[in-house]
């Protein structure tokens, strides 16, 4: 049984960009000694244990905040993430809560209705199973006239913790409890607001201060601002302040020689609300900020005292205000000036990347001019001397979007520099099919080849074809494997015939197996630390007791890998050939196979 005193709790307050399973608000801990001997060593890298989980797994410390034990158990008892991020913002709630106990008069919310009380009961009321602590509820019985609102007798889960008259009892965490003494918490008023996120404002104390709208919240039913300061008390570049909403009024409503000369803020707040559903770590976006800028978000999260989902953008020029930093606390890293915290819901797709059909290429993307849709014209594969020039610089490759990231990689390995596969451009096909081999090759083949560079749109159609054509309805939205594309599109749209034959040596033996690519499995026992393509493949083969029937006219690997929380490798050196004689059987060897086969290779997704 894990000792809970000598835990070191953590709450987790940024999703980490490589770990996407992982939510903000999700609590986690490490053994004192273990936390004590990794500070020692200045090491950013702490191994937690999530609750509620069984593995250990290993996050910068840069992304948790530490916790009390008494802070982390009345966080637990909030059943959703979201609302731990939002109660972590409030530290006097928290404060005040843990200085409750037995016998203190409270308000305790319920239907949507503040109720007088008495706290009898303070602890869990779940079971923590492998877990050193679980979640802190408040059991109030309620008094007076509200007698008879609640919901039991004290009694929850067939489990007795106090008793009391028939629905006089509540079960509540912390945020649904208010100590007597405490300002009687109000219902949120309605009413509209004459100040928006982004505007210019000015508050006073014993002078005027100036910032940015970035918020307005309702705290125990007063109209709070968030205002991102020009300055702080002490005269610093500013950070962020709550100021009740009647202290607060326009910037263009004083007078302008009042007005003091806006500097940057650490934190602004611009830009409209868009629908930011399918913003992500990576997403090109653009935001207002003195002007359209551009840039990628490398961080999604919450900060303190910030409700809101927000966004680190990195932007393309030196025009933001950080280095991904902000109030002494690293989100993620990037060139000075370069960081830039907003709104996620401020951030709207890169239109640079939105441009009509009639749109001509000049080949100069530097003036936001993206590759035309479609090219009708057939263009042979990027020769290596073309390589760099062609597949190198800003706005190259197959652009992302939407966990397309496994077809990206696919096609632009199959398709950019070999002409192995372009049979299937033009093979004959179903006229129910002609759409996708069209789609394939006008406006994904061709466009990569000529200028490098394929747009979202033209992935997204061949999704939503092969999503009809394959009644798949998450063809558009989920990320697959490669082989679930690439079997869909050789064998059940263009008939291919598969260009590999696989001999069992162990099982089946006799029989030959056909595939259209071959998935390199790896052991956890192997001893390779930066293989080879090449050092993979016999691995792979000789461990499964596999060889090749005949040599293939097409090889198509994909890399190992284990699933997004672990990496089998940090890098994979990519072999530019193969020497297969060693992997083929008896049957199929030939003088031609003995020496090094210069067989068409692909190296397809999945090097993680």
């Amino acid at each position: 049984m894990i000792s809970a005193d000598d835990q070191k709790y953590f709450i987790l307050i940024a999703q980490p960009s490589s770990l996407g399973f992982l939510i903000p608000g999700q609590i986690c801990h490490i053994h004192k000694t273990l936390y004590e001997g990794r500070q020692k060593r200045n090491d950013t890298i702490l191994p937690v244990t999530l609750i509620g989980k069984a593995y250990e797994i290993e996050l910068e410390a840069d992304l948790l905040r530490p916790l009390s034990r008494g802070e982390a158990e009345l966080l637990l008892a909030l059943e959703k993430n979201s609302e731990r991020i939002m109660a972590l913002a409030d530290k006097e709630a928290l404060v005040t809560s843990l200085a409750l106990s037995k016998d203190s008069q409270v308000y305790v919310e319920f239907n949507n209705e503040w109720l007088t009380g008495v706290i009898r009961y303070i602890g869990r009321i779940a079971s923590c199973i492998g877990d050193p602590i679980a979640g802190v509820f408040f059991g109030v019985e309620l008094q007076g006239e509200d007698k008879g609102k609640g919901k039991n007798d004290g009694t929850f889960l067939s489990k007795t913790y106090f008793r009391c008259a028939r629905n006089s009892a509540i079960f509540a965490p912390f945020t649904r409890v208010k100590p007597m003494d405490s300002k009687t918490p109000m219902s949120p008023k309605t009413s509209t607001e004459i100040l928006k996120s982004g505007d210019r404002v000015a508050f006073f104390d014993e002078e005027a201060h100036h910032g940015m709208v970035m918020d307005i919240v309702d705290d125990k039913g007063i109209k709070m601002v968030l205002i991102s300061t020009d300055k702080d008390e002490e005269g610093k570049l500013g950070g962020v302040k709550q100021v009740p909403l009647d202290y607060v009024i326009k910037e263009e409503l004083l007078n302008k020689d009042e007005t003091e000369k806006m500097e940057i803020s650490q934190n602004p707040e611009i830009g409209d609300v868009v629908d930011s559903t399918e913003m992500t770590v990576g997403s090109l976006v653009k935001v207002i900020y003195n002007g359209p800028v551009y840039g990628i978000i490398r961080w999604i999260g919450y900060l303190p005292d910030l409700p809101e989902k927000r966004a680190g953008l990195e932007l393309e020029n030196d025009c933001g205000v950080s280095d991904g930093a902000l109030n002494g606390e690293r989100y993620f890293r990037c060139p000075p000036k370069c960081g830039l915290f907003v709104k996620l819901s401020s951030c709207k797709p890169d239109d640079r990347f939105s441009v009509s059909k009639e749109t001509t290429f000049n080949g100069n993307y530097d003036n936001d001019v993206a590759n035309p849709c479609v090219e009708e014209e057939n263009v042979p594969p990027i020769s290596s001397e073309d390589v760099l020039k062609r597949l190198t610089g800003r706005m190259k490759g197959v652009q992302g979007h939407c966990n397309s990231c496994y077809m990206d990689s696919a096609l632009f390995s199959l398709f950019s520099c070999s002409s192995v596969l372009d049979s299937l451009l033009f093979k004959s096909t179903k006229k129910e099919d002609k759409p996708i081999q069209n789609t394939l090759l006008k406006e994904i083949v061709n466009p990569l080849r000529k200028h490098g560079f394929v747009r979202e749109k033209s992935v997204m159609k061949l999704r939503q074809l092969l999503q009809k054509r394959s009644r798949c309805s998450t063809y558009t939205t989920d990320e697959k494997d490669p082989e679930e594309f690439l079997t869909l599109i050789m064998q059940e749209v263009l008939s291919l015939d598969p260009p590999l034959k696989l001999w069992n040596q162990s099982g089946n033996k006799g029989k030959v197996q056909t595939s259209y690519y071959y998935q390199i499995f790896m052991d956890y026992n192997h001893n390779l630390v930066l293989p080879t393509v090449q050092q993979l493949l016999e691995h792979s083969f000789y461990s499964n007791g596999l060889k090749l029937a005949e040599v293939p006219a097409c090889l198509i690997l994909t890399m190992p890998r284990s699933g997004k929380s672990f990496k089998m490798f940090p890098k994979i050196i990519p072999s530019t050939e193969l020497d297969i004689t060693g992997l083929l059987s008896h049957g199929s060897f030939s003088p031609t196979s003995s020496v090094s086969q210069t067989q068409h290779i692909t190296a397809s997704s999945g090097l993680s």
